[in-house]
């Protein structure tokens, strides 16, 4: 990108080093990253075991439910921050640079409404696990650390729409978003 185009404060291209909204996803991406090298870890070891040694690993099912739940649900708010939820850009190819805006806004407010209303009926069932004595089977991890991820992620979601809408609406309609493929 040129000189020019920054300081004019042009739209900087997605995926760029100075697009905070893809630095933002670092961490969740990073988080996520840990979960799941912990997942493969642990399947590993417990593997190599029960092959070895004839010895299961203790806990290894609460341990992947956790990690998983970490994995899954931390990386999703960078899904969100780098725009790359799965899309159909059928309207984009046959429709105006308006009707795409247009599309692109409208989905933006019904991703917000659908991670809203379900980070709301979240909350309770997870305050209830936070005051029960529930755990898990072996390790007796309380469950209402299964909850602290899907919390954060969807609440980080939540924003990160905003965020995301937000700078669509500022570029408005005559920015077209760069087209992904699955080998980009």
């Amino acid at each position: 990108m040129s000189n020019s185009a920054v300081t004019s404060g042009a739209a900087q291209p997605e995926g760029s080093a100075r697009d905070p909204l893809a630095a933002a996803a670092k961490p969740f991406a990073f988080a996520a990253l840990l979960a799941l090298a912990f997942m493969v870890l642990i399947t590993t070891v417990a593997v190599f075991a029960r092959w070895l040694f004839r010895q299961e690993v203790f806990g290894v099912v609460d341990m992947m439910e956790l990690a998983l739940a970490f994995c899954v649900f931390l990386a999703l708010p960078g899904v969100f921050l780098r725009d790359e939820q799965v899309t159909v850009d059928l309207v984009d190819s046959l429709g105006s640079s308006r009707l795409t805006f247009v599309l692109r806004l409208f989905g933006y407010l019904l991703g917000i409404a659908f991670v809203g209303l379900t980070l709301s009926q979240m909350i309770g069932p997870a305050l209830e696990k936070l005051h029960s004595a529930e755990t898990t089977m072996t390790l007796q991890i309380p469950r209402y650390w299964h909850w602290l991820p899907l919390l954060v992620g969807f609440g980080a979601s939540a924003l990160a729409i905003v965020a995301v809408g937000v700078r669509a609406w500022r570029r408005g309609a005559s920015f077209r978003p760069p087209a992904k493929t699955s080998l980009d």
